[in-house]
């Protein structure tokens, strides 16, 4: 088996598959574990964002590192991390070590900057894209496969599923340990720079920026909804309609194939005909009706589960449509120079607002579930407020001097 993943690029996308696979594993079983603990929203959304949150604060340390010591160094620790939190979260005996894995697990996930510029180091300008494109196919597979591997394994136990997803990690480091080789040579590499560490100065650039910020805070306002919906939904299930593990995975599979299908065959044919903005707009449209279909299902008496399913379907639909066209329409607005620093500036943004989502949530939760999911629609469509109506003009491409940002690239400080 070893000498099939020779190839580094196999063991980029084995390590993004493997984080997402853990990480959707996780999140069906949370509200479950949780409930020899504090089974309140409040704290699931805090334990949700957790995550999160460490992964967005940890983001541009990994990408600096990467840089200063080496590509190879930064990923192997990050898998041996993820090792270490699915095995404190299936051992988990208390709720602060819940907390603690769930922060080890955010700082391992932040290495997506390094595995993306690990990609970059070793393509072409013939094949970068492609190999770019193998993120993607590794989160959808992940998020596919996560749910439907717990939802399989969890009637052996709760925390069977979580020890399954440390032993394919720990496969993982394995593998990459023997096989993964270093592709940036000493004479590319930089001193580390706390100064390249700056989280918040390129996102109030961002938030400041004329024509930026409107589709910037719009995709802010997308994620805390959708970051707010997805971590409750498993504890709505089970609070409200009495679903457990198996049946809530089944929902987060379809979830998944939906998504992957209309991102794959239909987004590209949409733009062409609508517009990136008004497909980003019937999107955040989708989202807000899926979340309310939620209360729906609770008056729909022996439709509830086909609602509840109609209610998924939708959702990955409409973040099908938001996800790729909201990174589009930034990333035409800036010119080259700035497309590094503003899309990482945006990942900074949008995972900010997917850790507080999560906690606003559960705290309306815990006083009316009614309410959190008025909250959380309300968000999606004060993303189609924010977004506006099509504007497009062939003026649209700005430099730095008008957006308020800096003319050369700070990726590196926000990978």
């Amino acid at each position: 088996m070893l000498k099939r993943l020779h190839n580094p690029l196999a063991i980029v996308f084995l390590t993004l598959l493997l984080d997402k696979l853990g990480e959707n594993i996780v999140y069906p079983l949370l509200p479950f574990i949780l409930e020899a603990y504090k089974p309140d929203a409040l704290t699931l959304g805090l334990v949700a964002s957790t995550a999160t949150l460490f992964g967005v604060l940890t983001s541009p340390l990994m990408g600096s590192l990467s840089d200063s010591i080496g590509r190879r160094p930064v990923i192997l620790a990050c898998i041996g991390l993820n090792v270490i939190s699915l095995l404190m979260f299936g051992w988990a005996g208390s709720l602060s070590v819940v907390f603690l894995s769930r922060a080890v697990n955010g700082v391992a996930t932040s290495t997506m900057g390094t595995l993306q510029a690990y990609i970059t180091d070793i393509s072409n300008a013939g094949n970068r894209a492609r190999n770019l494109g193998i993120s993607g196919a590794a989160f959808g597979i992940g998020a596919i496969a996560g749910p439907a591997l717990g939802g399989g394994l969890v009637h052996f136990g709760p925390s069977v599923p979580v020890f399954v997803a440390a032993g394919l990690a720990g496969y993982n480091l394995l593998t990459a340990s023997i096989v993964l080789r270093e592709t940036l040579s000493p004479q590319q590499r930089q001193p580390l720079d706390l100064r390249r560490m700056n989280l918040i100065k390129p996102v109030l650039r961002l938030i400041t920026a004329p024509r930026l910020n409107r589709i910037a805070l719009a995709f802010a306002a997308f994620n805390l909804c959708f970051a707010a919906f997805t971590s409750l939904l498993v504890l709505s299930l089970k609070d409200l309609f009495g679903w457990n593990p198996g049946q809530t995975s089944g929902v987060l599979v379809v979830i998944g194939v939906t998504l992957t299908v209309v991102q794959v065959g239909l987004i590209g044919k949409l733009v062409k005909r609508w517009g990136e903005i008004n497909v980003n707009r019937a999107g955040m449209a989708l989202t807000a009706g899926s979340v309310l279909l939620i209360p729906v299902a609770q008056v729909s008496g022996a439709f509830t589960a086909s609602v509840i399913l109609l209610s998924g379907m939708v959702l990955a639909v409409g973040a099908a449509f938001v996800l790729p066209t909201a990174r589009s329409l930034v990333s035409g607005l800036v010119a080259p120079t700035e497309q590094g620093v503003v899309l990482g500036s945006l990942a900074s943004l949008t995972g900010l607002a997917s850790a507080i989502g999560p906690i606003a949530a559960g705290w309306i939760y815990d006083k009316s579930s009614l309410g959190c999911f008025l909250f959380e629609a309300f968000f999606a469509l004060l993303g189609i407020a924010l977004l506006g109506r099509d504007r497009a003009h062939p003026d649209l491409l700005f430099t730095g001097q008008d957006s308020g940002l800096p003319l050369e690239s700070e990726s590196a400080s926000i990978r």
